[in-house]
C-alpha cells in the first residue's frame, strides 16, 4: 500500500470514528435538526423529480436522511438504499424508518467515495451536505453519473462557504481557537461556491445543472440548549474536548453563549438563520 492509499484509509477510519462516537448526539437532536433541514431535503427531492415506483440511492445518509423522505415519496413500489460510513448512525437511520413505518429502505454501511453499484442502477440519486468531505470530489461526481440511468438526476447540497453557511460552526470554532492553541485543520476541500459546484458537475458530465441559494434556521429554546446541541453533534469539538477539564468545557460553554447574543430573540429563544446551495444535474442520455 503507497503512502497516499494508507493516508486515505486512515482518514476515513478517523472520520468512521468521529461520526460514530456523536451518533448519539444526532439521535437525541434529530428532531431539532431536521425541523430546521427538512426543506432542504423537501426541494432537493423535487429538483431530482422523484416519483413513486422509482429507484433512489442516499448517499452519506447519516441518521437517514433525504432517504426517509424519498422512500416515503417513491411508495412501496419503490426502493431507496442509503449509505454511510457510520455503523453508528445507520442503526439511528434503521430505528426511524422502522418507527415511520417504512419497509422500502435499505441502509449499508459504505464508503461515499467508493460506491460501487453498476451503471444505470438509479433513478436518482441525492446527497445533502456529503460531497464538501469527499477527498476525491470529482472522481465521485462521475461515479454518481454512472450509477444513474439515463436521464437520472443527481440533487445534492452543500453549505454556502464562510460564516454565511454554518455560523453556529464559525463561532464554535472562533471560541475554540481564542481558548485553545489548536493545530491546522485538516486538509479537506473546502465548499464550493455556487458556480463551483455547477462547474464540477458539469465537468463530470452533468447535463441540465442548476443551482440556486437556500435558506434554513435552526431554532433553540435557551442559549444553553444551543450549546448542548453543537457539544453533542459536532465530531470536532467531541475531539477537542476529549481530554479537556469540566472547568475548560464550562467556560467554553459560557463563552460561546455570550457570542450567539446576536441571535437571541426576545422570549430568550435562539433562531440561526443558514444558507445551502443547492443543485441538481442530469445524466444525458
Amino acid at each position: 500500500m503507497n503512502t497516499q492509499s494508507h493516508d486515505l484509509k486512515r482518514y476515513r477510519e478517523e472520520q468512521r470514528q468521529q461520526w460514530d462516537g456523536v451518533a448519539a448526539g444526532w439521535k437525541k437532536w434529530w428532531r431539532t435538526i431536521e425541523n430546521g433541514a427538512q426543506c432542504v431535503s423537501e426541494r432537493m427531492i423535487e429538483l431530482a423529480e422523484v416519483e413513486p415506483g422509482q429507484r433512489v440511492l442516499d448517499i452519506a445518509t447519516g441518521i437517514g436522511e433525504p432517504a426517509l423522505l424519498a422512500a416515503s415519496r417513491v411508495g412501496p413500489a419503490g426502493r431507496v438504499v442509503a449509505t454511510d460510513l457510520s455503523p453508528q448512525m445507520l442503526e439511528i437511520a434503521r430505528e426511524r424508518a422502522t418507527a415511520f413505518g417504512l419497509t422500502n429502505v435499505e441502509f449499508m454501511e459504505a464508503d461515499a467515495g467508493r460506491l460501487d453499484f453498476p451503471d444505470g442502477s438509479f433513478d436518482a440519486i441525492l446527497c445533502r451536505w456529503g460531497v464538501t468531505s469527499l477527498p476525491n470530489r470529482s472522481g465521485t461526481l462521475v461515479a454518481i453519473r454512472r450509477m444513474l440511468i439515463p436521464n437520472g438526476s443527481f440533487a445534492t447540497s452543500v453549505w454556502e462557504a464562510g460564516s454565511k453557511g454554518r455560523p453556529l460552526a464559525s463561532l464554535a470554532t472562533a471560541v475554540a481557537r481564542e481558548m485553545f492553541d489548536l493545530p491546522p485543520p485538516p486538509p479537506e476541500a473546502p465548499s464550493p461556491a455556487r458556480n463551483e459546484l455547477e462547474q464540477e458537475m458539469i465537468d463530470a458530465g452533468f447535463a441540465d445543472v442548476h443551482a440556486e441559494e437556500m435558506a434554513l434556521t435552526l431554532e433553540f429554546p435557551s442559549t444553553e440548549e444551543c450549546t448542548q446541541y453543537l457539544m453533542d453533534v459536532s465530531p470536532e469539538l467531541a475531539a477537542l474536548f476529549s481530554d479537556k477539564s469540566s472547568g475548560q468545557q464550562a467556560d467554553y460553554r459560557q463563552r460561546l453563549a455570550e457570542k450567539l447574543g446576536q441571535y437571541v430573540m426576545v422570549d430568550g429563544s435562539v433562531r440561526i438563520p443558514n444558507v445551502t446551495i443547492c443543485a441538481v444535474g442530469r445524466n444525458p442520455a
